[in-house]
């Protein structure tokens, strides 16, 4: 019976959220579905919609998923044809239909091995990791934990590879579990521990409750109990941040089980009794089924048969019929055992036969296909002596004859063997060609996920740029614009303090002239941070402000624009602008030049641009090191889909050629 605690346990696998919160979020996707006009949109959130149902209102789950289907299918949307089938599965899964649920994973698998091959990102590889996790839980489901264990363990490279944490601690977990459930207690108890960190890491509230009671689960087996406890405290205390939470009912089924293990029977049956009240409302529900059973071990462990055998009625009698071979075994021994200690002994002589025979129906099919093999036996043989009697009474028309049928029977023979080599050599053909097509799909995979390494490392870079950006401009409002508005601040307080007598033009002036300073500065952050030039009159009358800004004493900077920046979306100009503003910025602050040309040169859709100055310019070496902010520029430049070439030797100058394609861009 030990394998139902941990079917328990897994149908809690991979929730994303619980009770507590689902109904806003489901009341927020309603509204969204309801002002939404584009189908795309309307598939994402209808099948959002069946994962949040899922496990609450199975008829809306599956009302939900079944219409994300059908609009994916008539739009042809890929992306949302994988996520629907992969959550009307999970709805299937959370009511323990493997069968069902199998068949959804496997559409909806397919359909995610093609949208990876097209596009590997983040959010695509995740949907392809949750069918490929769940349908191992769905074959977990039916007995085969070996190919549950294989499924899971295979995605957690990729989850590692992508740093997604959360689904590694969640694998991990799953993991332990299956583990113990094949008494590989050692392997369970170490990557329990594993994840419990992974947890510790990156696990919400709801994910420590999760992964604690599993592992109590796991402990018991083990018969762990001073751990068991010690983890059951941790759940508690984090399902006290959490009213009403889901796991409610199981924290207290796993508490009745820890004290009936420590022969606490009293404190086993009030925590059963709090399990019981949680799920009570759920008639059908399989942890009805569960608590039936714990009832059951915790009354024959006082001594109370009676109520034991009472809830081991309820257990076997349960609404549904998918008992084990197990299940059945450990009700009917525990049955008759309990008659026999009420004095039931015929009762218990009839439960014990109703063990046997199930312990017997396992040896059935056997036992037929050894009587079969026995009869096919004796036929065989007084056929041969039916045979041996006609050769000595029949006439050699007779002999002829038989002698014809042996040779039928050789023909067909020879002509089965020729089958059977035939079949053998398309099987292997089969075969050679299923490995050659696995190869080519793990080959496309690999440059799937090199691609989407790529594609990360650019967007990371990105994001340092812009923190970078970010940092300077707070320096800037703290350092500039903030000490100056500070000063104002004091001038004005101590005029107000020293109250003069006269009108106190002299310091009136100097505060205006502060403030006059604070604006214009102000001003040139705002420019830094987003250039309204550029969105109001284009790029070229930006560029034009932002050299005159920066032509001053002892600097000038000429621009000189040729062609239009038509046909150039805003984002593009934007980073266009980003770059020569960070050319002329390392030409004016660290080239220490005093005069920068800047010129721009749009020939159809290929644009040229090219920053030279008379600074101190740098040797190679330090353009491969990324000095002077060559890594934000080279990132620019390849959102850009452009080139970077830079010419300079010391104490002469600087040359930058970026040349960009406006079609690729």
């Amino acid at each position: 019976m030990r394998s139902l605690v941990f079917v328990f346990t897994l149908s809690l696998s991979f929730l994303s959220s619980a009770q507590t919160g689902r109904e806003a979020r489901i009341d927020s996707l309603e509204n969204a579905l309801n002002i939404a006009d584009q189908d795309t949109t309307r598939v994402n959130i209808l099948s959002e919609l069946a994962r949040s149902y899922g496990g609450v209102d199975s008829l809306k789950a599956f009302e939900k998923g079944f219409a994300a289907i059908a609009l994916a299918k008539k739009i042809n949307y890929l992306r949302g044809m994988t996520d629907a089938n992969i959550n009307v599965a999970g709805c299937y899964l959370d009511y323990f239909d493997a069968e069902n649920a199998k068949k959804y994973f496997t559409i909806g698998n397919n359909f995610a091995d093609k949208l990876v091959a097209k596009d590997s990102s983040t959010r695509n590889m995740r949907i392809w990791l949750r069918g490929k996790y769940n349908i191992g839980v769905a074959y977990g489901y039916e007995g085969n934990i070996e190919k549950e264990i294989e499924l899971i363990a295979e995605t957690i490279p990729y989850a590692q590879q992508m740093g997604d944490k959360m689904f590694v601690a969640n694998a991990n977990t799953s993991l332990g579990i299956k583990y113990s459930s094949l008494s590989l207690f050692d392997n369970a108890y170490d990557i329990f521990l594993i994840s419990q960190k992974q947890y510790e890491e990156v696990g919400s509230t709801e994910d420590m409750i999760y992964h604690s009671l599993s592992f109590s689960t796991a402990l018991a087996s083990m018969d762990s109990l001073e751990l068991m406890k010690s983890t059951l405290d941790i759940a508690k205390k984090n399902l006290d941040k959490i009213p009403n939470s889901f796991y409610e009912g199981h924290y207290y089924m796993e508490l009745g089980l820890y004290y009936a293990k420590i022969g606490e029977y009293v404190e086993a049956l009030n925590a059963l009794d709090k399990s019981y009240t949680y799920y009570k409302e759920q008639s059908s529900s399989f942890y009805i089924k569960l608590i039936y059973q714990r009832y059951a071990e915790t009354y024959s462990g006082m001594g109370n048969f009676k109520k034991a055998k009472e809830y081991t009625l309820r257990y076997i009698n349960f609404s549904d019929d998918n008992h084990s071979f197990n299940d059945k075994l450990g009700s009917y021994y525990s049955l008759a055992k309990y008659d026999a200690k009420l004095g039931n002994y015929k009762s218990a002589y009839n439960y014990l036969k109703d063990y046997v025979a199930a312990l017997d129906s396992a040896r059935v099919g056997e036992l037929g296909n050894e009587m079969q093999q026995l009869e096919i036996r004796y036929k065989t043989a007084t056929k041969e002596k039916e045979i041996l009697a006609l050769k000595n009474e029949k006439n050699e028309a007779a002999l002829a004859l038989q002698i014809k049928k042996s040779q039928t029977y050789l023909l067909g023979a020879t002509a089965s063997i020729l089958a059977l080599l035939l079949f053998v050599g398309f099987y292997a053909y089969n075969s050679k060609l299923r490995r050659a097509r696995k190869k080519e799909r793990e080959q496309e995979k690999e440059v799937a996920l090199l691609k989407q390494r790529q594609e990360n490392e650019v967007f990371s870079a990105m994001i340092e740029g812009q923190e970078k950006e970010r940092k300077r401009l707070a320096i800037d409002l703290h350092d500039g614009l903030g000490g100056r508005l500070s000063g104002i601040s004091l001038n004005l307080s101590k005029l107000n303090k020293d109250e003069p007598k006269e009108y106190p033009k002299a310091q009136l002036q100097k505060i205006m002239k502060d403030l006059d300073d604070s604006l214009t500065e102000l001003r040139s952050i705002a420019r830094n941070m987003m250039p309204e030039t550029l969105v109001k009159f284009g790029l070229q009358a930006a560029l034009k402000d932002y050299c005159s800004s920066m032509t001053g004493s002892g600097t000038k900077v000429t621009l000189q624009f040729y062609g239009t920046e038509k046909g150039i979306s805003l984002n593009q100009q934007v980073t266009i602008y980003r770059v020569i503003q960070e050319l002329i910025n390392n030409a004016v602050k660290h080239a220490k030049a005093s005069d920068v040309l800047v010129q721009y040169m749009r020939d159809g859709n290929k644009v040229d641009i090219t920053v030279e100055d008379n600074g101190i310019g740098f040797n190679k070496v330090n353009v491969t090191e990324g000095g002077m902010g060559l890594s934000n520029l080279k990132t620019r430049v390849a959102y850009l889909k452009g080139d970077l070439e830079f010419h300079s030797e010391e104490n002469e100058g600087t040359t930058v050629n970026v040349q960009i394609n406006v079609d690729a861009a």
